[in-house]
């Protein structure tokens, strides 16, 4: 199935999934070579990549970023085995830890993963590092919150951030890596960027009047549901009414992603309910 590739400055293109949730990966090419940012789930979708990068990019591609260590942003890598890997060192850390037992799993499942392959960043990083390469200068920065492993990265000349799952049509916080409090402070620091694009994890790009609205809506979007959880709590409410309050009421549509927002959404307040009822019985604990 053919990926949709979208040109979102004079250099920059975003290859986006068909075959899951909308994965975003993105191709900067300058004049001495290419930067790649993630890749796509399937082989046969990191091969289309490589297929148009051939026409665009004669010098190759020098770089790849992996902005995050989930398997459908890192599991074309090793279909770029001269390319200078880059990560932070907790997303090749999560890998060592996780990746290759993740993909044993995933072959059971999908045939097409036979041939993949866990590659390790050689090049890692703790709060940001710096690609220059021809007239391109990519600034990689640490932007924990959805896990602690992410990064943004940020194509100077272009105004593009290609923002990993830091954005996305709805923010995911449903897992034990998450850190909701580190989550609202990397949005926040989004704004010190001059741009006219961003390239969201999953889902839509964003363009320039788009922008800081979406910033600040998903910063809303995390404060409004912490406060759901805790007044649901203090009420005495069941489980049931805090599931009855669906995403649209948090002013997002439900049919992003193929409706996986919705989804994602549940399992959010799911989350911070079970969190919250730990924390409450702890704190009814004796001394």
């Amino acid at each position: 199935m053919a990926i949709t590739r979208t040109r979102v400055a004079d250099d920059t293109w975003v290859f986006t999934s068909s075959l899951y949730a909308e994965v975003n990966a993105g191709l900067v090419v300058s004049s001495e070579g290419g930067i790649l940012i993630d890749t796509l789930p399937f082989p046969s979708e990191t091969r289309q990549i490589i297929d148009f990068a051939a026409q665009v990019c004669p010098a190759g591609i020098r770089y790849l970023v992996n902005t995050i260590s989930h398997a459908d942003h890192v599991y074309g890598s090793c279909l770029f085995p001269q390319a200078e890997l880059i990560a932070h060192e907790s997303a090749r850390d999560l890998l060592v830890r996780y990746g290759r037992r993740a993909l044993e799993e995933a072959r059971e499942h999908t045939a097409e993963l036979m041939r993949v392959e866990i590659r390790l960043p050689k090049i890692i990083f703790n709060e940001g590092s710096v690609i220059r390469l021809g007239d391109k200068t990519a600034h990689i920065r640490h932007a924990p919150g959805p896990g602690p492993d992410v990064c943004v990265v940020h194509v100077r000349e272009e105004k593009v951030l290609f923002a990993s799952d830091l954005m996305m049509p709805v923010p995911v916080i449903a897992s034990p890596l998450a850190d909701i409090e580190k989550f609202k402070q990397s949005l926040h620091s989004l704004h010190e960027f001059n741009l006219e694009t961003i390239v969201q994890g999953h889902g839509d790009i964003l363009l320039r009047g788009e922008v800081t609205p979406s910033i600040e809506e998903s910063i809303q979007y995390l404060n409004d549901v912490e406060e759901l959880v805790d007044r649901l709590i203090k009420s005495g409410a069941a489980r049931r009414e805090l599931l009855s309050h669906d995403i649209e009421e948090f002013g997002r549509s439900r049919i992003a992603l193929g409706g996986l927002v919705q989804n994602f959404h549940q399992a959010n307040l799911l989350f911070l309910w079970e969190k919250a009822q730990a924390a409450l019985k702890k704190e009814c604990q004796p001394a």
